[in-house]
């Protein structure tokens, strides 16, 4: 998808970023090459915590397989039906293989909406997977703690169970921005986490705390809690695989779960939208004068 020069900014300098084909330049003559498959990488080396940070391949894989089973559709669901009015510019940090991105995009297009859609995620393999979903969503591998993109320049920003860093947020939305966060709720996959752990805490997390710490109030919640039912040990692979539990599970308690044909887990999710705050459009204001 070719996107307006506006949108897209050089990683090195901040300056928009022109497209002649399959590679990108900015006015100090940083160029970026298209890859073959669709994306475009925008990280820069001294932004990676590790030499491929992110998912791996498998792990792409197996959340593309048990998304496609529509097993987390009224996760997507609880999405859309809260994205009010008809944004034209949305960013979707750590967008991963593209199943909730790609959702939104079509839920909108639905309405009329013909959005500019960018997904961002650090992880190549993610985005490989990705541009195999939807080739009119501009892909590109980037670091979510600095989005690529045009200041004030997004209409919707969302951030479905990523680690969302919220500094990175303020110059590339308006005021009247929305964003979006998803996480999980304390009885989260709670039957997996019983047969995997000897102990399972009922912790939750909620961001408000830390995006009113960085300017912004939370203006809505919602949340859904379902039973989902997976009928193959792929696909009880496949969920544990697209978790954190995939890190810290140990062999044992890994075929324990995977002797299971089949199993009934619990969806907790809740979802937040945020604004910037009142005072902080204030100072803003203020700070332009």
């Amino acid at each position: 998808m070719s996107l307006p020069a506006s949108l897209l900014v050089c990683p090195v300098c901040s300056n928009t970023l022109e497209q002649y084909d399959k590679r990108w330049q900015c006015r100090n003559n940083h160029s970026f090459d298209e890859a073959r498959q669709g994306y475009l990488n925008l990280l820069l080396a001294q932004h990676k915590n590790s030499k491929a940070p992110g998912d791996d391949l498998a792990m792409a894989d197996a959340r593309a397989r048990l998304l496609d089973s529509g097993v987390y559709e009224p996760v997507s669901n609880l999405l859309n039906s809260n994205v009010q009015g008809l944004p034209q510019r949305i960013l979707d940090i750590g967008c991963g293989e593209g199943y909730y991105t790609a959702r939104l995009k079509q839920h909108l297009a639905n309405q009329g909406c013909a959005a500019q859609i960018v997904g961002l995620d650090i992880s190549k393999d993610t985005i490989r997977r990705a541009v195999r979903r939807d080739r009119d969503i501009q892909w590109i591998v980037a670091s979510g703690a600095r989005p690529p993109v045009a200041n004030h320049s997004m209409d919707l920003v969302i951030s479905l169970f990523t680690p969302l860093m919220p500094q990175g947020l303020e110059g590339i939305i308006h005021s009247d921005t929305d964003i979006i966060l998803v996480n999980t709720g304390p009885q989260h996959l709670i039957e997996l986490r019983h047969i995997i752990y000897d102990e399972v805490r009922l912790d939750t997390f909620s961001p408000i705390a830390k995006m009113a710490a960085a300017g912004f109030e939370c203006v809505g919640e919602d949340a859904v809690q379902q039973t989902i039912h997976l009928t193959s040990s792929q696909h009880i692979s496949d969920l544990l695989m697209m978790t954190p539990h995939h890190w810290r599970v140990t062999q044992a308690a890994r075929e324990r779960l995977l002797a299971h044909t089949k199993l009934d887990v619990s969806i907790d999710v809740v979802l937040h939208r945020f604004r910037l705050s009142k005072n902080k459009i204030a100072i803003a204001g203020t700070e332009s004068k």
